[in-house]
């Protein structure tokens, strides 16, 4: 995938400029490097694979209790979309869902 090279090579040229450390940099940048080597595919596989799961799902029950602090949505209503965020996470492959 095109845009994770673009992505290395920006981070490796912050390094160059001495906007980031290059051992931050180079770190990144073989992270992205990796990604640009996968296909879509594979990014479906990475995301099945659950290793990312708990960073997602930190992430929605965060937006929730956001939103049921502002009292944009009551508590119950919370509850229901942190069931069926885990229970689409357990049903559901990210190929489906994309």
């Amino acid at each position: 995938m095109k845009e994770y090279r673009i992505f290395a090579d920006s981070y490796r040229k912050e390094a160059e400029k001495g906007n980031l450390s290059k051992k931050e940099a180079e770190k990144v940048a073989r992270i992205y490097d990796f990604l640009a080597g996968c296909d879509q595919e594979d990014i479906f596989n990475l995301f099945d694979s659950s290793v990312f799961n708990e960073i997602a799902k930190s992430y929605m029950r965060l937006a929730v209790r956001e939103l049921v602090e502002e009292e944009t949505i009551e508590e119950e209503q919370a509850r229901a979309i942190r069931n069926r965020f885990s229970l689409l996470f357990d049903e559901k492959k990210a190929k489906e869902v994309y």
